[in-house]
């Protein structure tokens, strides 16, 4: 009866647990997700308002005309008239080429953005279901140690061990406690940390059931293909073409149709006006800007390029070595604990072992069981990191064993 209350709380829970799909699901209602769209949406808007002409001015006006002396001529005299303001006249091409690489630009970023997001979530859900796992897989060995340390208390008052030994076993258990609580701490804050970023979806539990198995090689895109590097790369197209914007010869003109009625009189008036921007210095220091910002961004760009690839040669060596820690510990240490475990216990009860080296077994097994789970968790923390670096698409077959 016990174990069919178990498994229907167990089946309960699962049935509102989370898994990873769902969750990434909910990003795109997430106040994050929202945020930086919107703010990527501004930015465009105010980068496109550089492509469009000031609108046509149109002016009217109306007076009387009360004459002095009296024999002149009174009357109502009017005018009316259109003027507009044309940025960049002759850099059009030049203009509307850097207006299109800065909303590439701002694109790129914010699709960066948003993919670091994910993978921050993603690597928070793996850390939270890690972190499970080390829990619960503490708490059995804790059970399991209790109920050995029953049979060293009754083995200590029968008189086949020392009351020293009872005490390191007790010791031991009360260590594996202690660590309970502490991955018990550990889980709740890595939960507690996916929930904050997850603030459109409440999580009850987590299903942890679609983590990839840690890989023995990752492979890596071509570094052309990296999101970062792109948004550099447009920007600095970007400033190449605000330079020649300022290097032409006329930056803007403004017209003026004027017509106006005084009297007996009418006239027509048509005005064109430049602005001497190169006398003042202006123009040059625009230009000298301009420059100096597309040689820091090519600058930018080779900096950025060479951390990536470092770090990327060496993380691919740590996520190797990670794996194969965790291999043998999971292949041929964890089996091998299990079947001294058994051989011992077997030997404790046929008579022909003693209780030391039962403990001796569990203890091993214990200790092995929580160090594979713990390189596991580093290999995902790694792996994630680099998944970031890179700008490596989760769920792409990246990983070949």
């Amino acid at each position: 009866m016990k174990k069919i209350l178990i498994l229907s709380i167990v089946l309960t829970l699962n049935i509102h647990a989370q898994n990873l799909s769902q969750i990434l699901e909910s990003l795109q209602t997430s106040s994050k997700y929202k945020s930086l769209k919107k703010m990527s949406d501004a930015d465009i808007a105010q980068n496109e308002l550089f492509a469009t002409y000031k609108a046509p001015s149109i002016g009217a006006s109306i007076s009387e005309a009360d004459a002095i002396p009296r024999d002149a001529k009174d009357g109502v005299e009017y005018s009316f008239g259109i003027s507009q303001e044309i940025r960049s006249p002759f850099s059009s091409n030049q203009r509307d080429e850097a207006v299109i690489q800065t909303t590439n630009a701002i694109k790129q970023e914010t699709k960066h953005a948003l993919h670091i997001f994910q993978l921050d979530v993603i690597s928070a859900y793996y850390n939270s279901c890690v972190s499970k796992q080390m829990q619960e897989k503490s708490l059995v060995l804790y059970t399991e140690q209790s109920q050995r340390y029953k049979q060293f208390k009754k083995a200590y008052e029968l008189g086949e061990i020392s009351k020293k030994d009872l005490l390191f076993n007790k010791l031991d258990l009360v260590k594996l406690q202690q660590n309970v609580s502490l991955y018990e701490r550990s889980y709740l804050a890595a939960f507690s940390l996916l929930q904050e970023k997850i603030d459109s979806l409440e999580i009850n539990s987590l299903s942890c059931e679609d983590l990839i198995e840690p890989s023995s090689s990752v492979v890596l895109h071509a570094i052309e293909e990296n999101g970062e590097l792109k948004a550099l790369e447009y920007k600095k197209n970007a400033a190449n073409s605000f330079y020649k914007v300022h290097d032409a010869a006329i930056n803007a003109v403004e017209y003026e149709l004027l017509y106006e009625k005084e009297l007996e009189t009418r006239r027509y008036t048509f005005g064109l006006k430049i602005p001497l921007g190169n006398f003042g210095g202006e123009k040059e220091k625009l230009k000298a800007q301009k420059y100096a910002l597309s040689s820091s961004l090519a600058h930018e760009k080779e900096y950025v390029k060479a951390q990536i690839q470092n770090y990327s040669k060496v993380s691919v060596k740590k996520l190797k070595v990670l794996h194969e820690q965790y291999e043998v510990l999971k292949n041929e240490v964890l089996p091998l604990n299990e079947e001294l475990t058994s051989l011992s216990k077997s030997a404790l009860l046929e008579g022909e072992g003693n209780i030391l080296e039962y403990l001796d077994a569990t203890r091993s097994y214990a200790l092995n069981a929580l160090e594979m789970l713990e390189i596991k968790k580093t290999y995902y923390t790694e792996l994630f990191t680099l998944y970031k670096i890179a700008d490596i698409e989760y769920g792409e077959k990246i990983c070949k064993n």
